[in-house]
């Protein structure tokens, strides 16, 4: 590197003394500075020391990343033996983000979504669900700041998203969240939960430990949660715990490993008291069904002891706010097949979902196909049918089919 610039300083030398008064660093042979011709040389090629103000702000605002999505939707649901024989939504969703990452691995991040459905008469309660209707919602999702201790200890302060559990659909562990996912859906869109995060990388292992102070007006309301994450061999094993005051501690584990093709899972919860005890398993199997096809299959089940097998229950559920499709039942069945890019469809993924409520023998079917072939433009169009006796959960308010058409435009 040495011999480099000392070629380099000799040619500047020998064009100095024919063009001086173009050199920024005036005469080489006596600078102005009290600078030197390597020192130039550093100043210019250097990697930001010759950058001029106007550059250094640009740099500087580019560490602001701005994005989102809008999306509009059409969502249909067919109804039997009522008077009301169809029920349509349109909501278009606006979701923004600003993700500022900054010097020394400091990160702002904030993203949150607006709800406007225009078919929505807020006067009408759903004939869905029976509970009243918004026509605008506004969603917080997150607002967090991030750093780390010499790379020791990472911290996340704020309003975050955290998902707990190694099962695909039904997750016992992941008791953070009050708010169950609907994943029907791809994409989670269950809001943060206000809380300080440490985690602390040591070796393979990952542990996390966390004060939720959501909902938390007095510091003894704040609870306390922990997670360990242990890789051994190729399986992952997990232990889960969450306290707070009023509440029974929460406990949990969750397991995934590979038996030859298959990826199994199983995951477990309970409280410290030995009740409200649920747990969920199963696996996939990725398969090879052409030259340049492959698709996924898989099984997964639930069950938890405080769900109910009494059909009678369902309607005082609903309308004391805990009813939960999915969630409500003792156990269920879901079977899944997944196939990406099939054939010629290079653009498109294909998911069929089954799922069944072992009580009351109810069945959902849904098939759902993702096009990604408009650039920045998405489109999913998902069809879904329902079996069962007319007081089941999955025929409630006698409904028979769903369809669903979204459009997303990314930016």
């Amino acid at each position: 590197m040495k011999l480099a610039k000392t070629f380099f300083a000799t040619i500047l030398l020998f064009t100095s003394l024919s063009f001086a008064e173009d050199f920024p660093g005036g005469n080489a042979n006596v600078p102005s500075d009290n600078t030197n011709l390597e020192d130039e040389f550093e100043k210019g090629f250097s990697k930001d020391k010759g950058m001029s103000e106007a550059d250094h702000r640009s740099v500087e605002a580019d560490r602001l990343k701005i994005g989102g999505y809008l999306q509009a939707e059409w969502m249909a649901y067919q109804l039997e033996k009522t008077a009301v024989k169809d029920f349509i939504t349109s909501p278009m969703t606006m979701e923004l983000y600003l993700d500022a990452q900054l010097k020394n691995d400091v990160r702002a991040f904030f993203k949150g979504r607006l709800v406007h459905d225009s078919s929505v008469d807020e006067t009408v309660p759903s004939p869905l669900t029976g509970l009243a209707q918004r026509q605008n919602t506004s969603y917080l999702d997150e607002m967090k700041i991030s750093f780390h201790s010499r790379r020791k200890i990472f911290w996340t302060i704020g309003r975050q998203k955290i998902k707990w559990g190694a099962s695909k659909f039904w997750n016992p562990t992941d008791f953070l969240n009050l708010q169950k996912r609907d994943f029907l859906r791809q994409e989670d869109l269950r809001s943060g939960i206000s809380m300080v995060k440490a985690h602390i990388p040591w070796r393979d292992a990952n542990f996390y430990i966390l004060g939720v102070n959501e909902a938390a007006s007095e510091s003894s309301q704040n609870g306390l949660a922990a997670r360990m994450e242990l890789p051994i061999k190729t399986s992952e094993w997990s232990l889960s715990t969450f306290s707070r005051k009023g509440q029974m501690t929460r406990l949990g584990s969750d397991v995934s490993f590979a038996l030859k093709d298959f990826d199994v899972y199983l995951e477990g919860a309970q409280t410290d008291q030995g009740t409200d005890k649920s747990a969920s398993g199963g696996f996939s199997y990725e398969f090879k069904y052409s030259d340049d096809d492959t698709a996924a299959v898989g099984l997964e089940q639930f069950w938890q002891q405080n769900g109910t097998d009494d059909r009678t229950s369902y309607l005082g559920l609903l309308t004391s706010g805990k009813f939960v499709p999915f969630y409500i039942g003792k156990s269920y069945t879901s079977v899944s097949l997944f196939m990406m890019k099939p054939g010629t469809w290079n653009q498109s993924n294909i998911l069929l979902v089954a799922i069944m409520n072992n009580s009351d023998r109810s069945q959902y079917y849904r098939a759902t196909w993702v096009y990604a072939g408009m650039s920045d433009l998405q489109w999913t169009v998902a069809i879904g049918g329902r079996v069962g006796d007319y007081d089941t959960e999955m025929k409630l308010f006698n409904q028979a089919y769903d369809g669903w058409l979204q459009m997303r435009v990314t930016f």
